[in-house]
């Protein structure tokens, strides 16, 4: 008797996964589970010449000696909102108020190197935001006017916006890495064009998280 309920429940739940991975693969969405999403609300750098000269600041960081974690190509971006972990339901409701985002197209430029909370104690690496600074903070009031009225809480701290790039591990060679990144503060790494806004979903594993998009509001011409 226990072993024909285990058979049955264990079909309804392969039945379950069954039809969410062929959502996945015919509307290309992932598939989401009734436990909670970490999840949060982004502008994604995609710009190749940008992640490039990234890529050359990280690399040289580590041969002076950092102790540091680079973040994955693929995972810089700019967040707009951390909403943390949130139910399936309740991520349906995000998706519908992000539509609501209203936001014309715009170039931002990526400008300056720093570190968080200060370069005498770095716990990341960032860098940051010149022109096009404005929209990206009309963006983020009209993210947390939205959100909150779904019940999230506005954001406390004032707006900072920055693209973190790597995490630092430890103090190793921490003079070294401030001097080099003194260098960078009105370095203008270049431009890029801003035509969505994005709900991600975030997998946190030993390898470091893995993120996917939800939903994408895009800019209106």
């Amino acid at each position: 008797m226990v072993s024909s309920i285990a058979r049955t429940v264990l079909g309804r739940l392969t039945n379950g996964a069954v039809i969410a991975l062929k959502r996945e693969r015919i509307l290309g969405e992932p598939a989401l589970s009734n436990s909670p999403t970490r999840s949060f609300v982004s502008i994604d750098l995609e710009d190749e010449k940008i992640l490039s000269q990234v890529e050359s600041i990280m690399s040289s960081l580590v041969s002076i000696g950092g102790d540091l974690k680079p973040v994955e190509q693929e995972n810089i971006h700019l967040t707009l909102k951390f909403l943390g972990n949130v139910s399936a339901s309740k991520l349906e409701e995000v998706k519908s108020t992000l539509a609501q985002l209203t936001f014309p197209p715009f170039s931002l430029e990526i400008n300056g190197a720093g570190a968080f909370p200060n370069l005498k104690r770095m716990n990341v690496i960032w860098v940051g935001v010149g022109e096009g600074w404005s929209q990206v903070e009309l963006i983020f009031e009209q993210t947390e006017k939205l959100l909150h009225q779904l019940g999230f809480s506005r954001e406390t701290r004032p707006f900072s916006p920055h693209i973190t790039v790597a995490r630092v591990k430890s103090g190793r060679k921490r003079d070294e890495i401030a001097a080099f990144l003194g260098h960078l503060v009105d370095e203008s790494f270049g431009t890029f064009p801003v035509e969505k806004v994005r709900l991600k979903q975030s997998i946190l594993s030993p390898s470091g998280p893995k993120y996917s998009t939800l939903f994408e509001a895009p800019a209106h011409k």
